[in-house]
């Protein structure tokens, strides 16, 4: 085992050590979408639940989240968590406000925000979003490099601390490359959302026209997506109904085939020796897996960010230039 990313994981420890009641948690915004890096936070953060006895009592996406609901579970003793990501500012709107209110709602009670990444490409929607959640007296924010912990620390709590990314905690669980035994592959892992910049561009125009190139959505299938729909929709029809009973079905489920979306991948990367990317967790899932691999970054800067914090250390880690 590695020693560096077994540090990582057990770092994880200060973010269980603020729970009040490890018997009474509960946990929001679940990812119900198919970007497979939400899904290995995802699949971390219930791991670590496991890994640390924590009893969530309530868990809920976004879809299936409801303000007075979550007040029939949530007492004055509840610690509250908001899924980490890369989601927090203003280019996931409707994900931020969800958090917002949550703020609002339960000022008595602890929140924590698992690791982030932050970025406002607008301050005056930053300075409304942090007058809301520096107002609250027990919020407590991690965030996944230097940049986000400044942010956070300057304009929304006082508590803030560093922290690697909830999918450290699947290290020791997944299967990891025997780097003895060599194909010769390289997997480029470009992204081709909204984060995507010129840097996928300078690396595919340098590349052979055969070269194995994908992002998530090629790994995904037709099946995957009609599973996500039919999920989403039961999920918006039982929060509409007020069904609690189906939310927590849909989120059973959801949770039981996202693991085997996280295999998939997982055999994806390992058939490579060698892992280019501009995905944050196309680093960290082959940090995971141990394969040697490429950091290049994103629109603003967030891969080399957290590389350089947390993983340039390891040997078969290269930050680029």
């Amino acid at each position: 085992m590695n020693e560096i990313l077994l540090a990582r994981k057990a770092e994880l420890k200060q973010i269980a050590e603020l729970i009040i009641d490890k018997q009474d948690v509960v946990y929001f915004d679940y990812p119900l979408h198919l970007n497979v890096g939400d899904l290995l936070i995802y699949a971390g953060t219930e791991q670590f639940f496991k890994d640390y006895d924590i009893r969530i009592r309530l868990r809920r996406s976004l879809q299936a989240f409801d303000i007075d609901e979550a007040k029939k579970y949530i007492t004055p003793n509840t610690t509250i968590l908001c899924h980490g990501g890369g989601n927090f500012g203003d280019l996931y709107p409707s994900i931020q406000k969800m958090r917002e209110d949550i703020v609002q709602y339960f000022p008595q009670n602890r929140i924590i925000l698992l690791p982030q990444t932050a970025h406002f490409s607008n301050e005056a929607a930053m300075l409304r979003s942090a007058k809301l959640f520096s107002a609250h007296p027990d919020l407590h924010l991690f965030a996944r490099d230097i940049k986000t912990f400044d942010l956070m620390k300057a304009h929304f709590s006082s508590n803030v601390a560093l922290s690697a990314d909830m999918a450290h905690e699947l290290y020791g669980t997944l299967a990891q490359k025997d780097r003895t035994k060599s194909n010769g592959k390289t997997l480029y892992f470009l992204r081709k959302d909204i984060e995507a910049s010129d840097v996928e561009k300078n690396i595919l125009a340098q590349l052979p026209a055969n070269s194995n190139v994908k992002d998530w959505e090629d790994i995904l299938s037709t099946e995957d997506d009609v599973v996500l729909a039919l999920s989403w929709r039961m999920s918006k029809m039982a929060n509409k109904f007020g069904l609690s009973w189906l939310k927590d079905l849909c989120h059973q489920f959801w949770y039981a085939y996202t693991q085997r979306i996280v295999k998939r991948v997982a055999q994806v990367f390992l058939a490579n020796d060698k892992v280019t990317t501009t995905r944050l967790h196309g680093h960290i899932f082959s940090c995971l897996l141990e394969i040697p691999n490429r950091v290049c970054d994103n629109s603003y800067g967030k891969n080399s960010s957290y590389a350089k914090l947390w993983t340039k250390e390891l040997d078969f880690v290269e930050l680029d230039k």
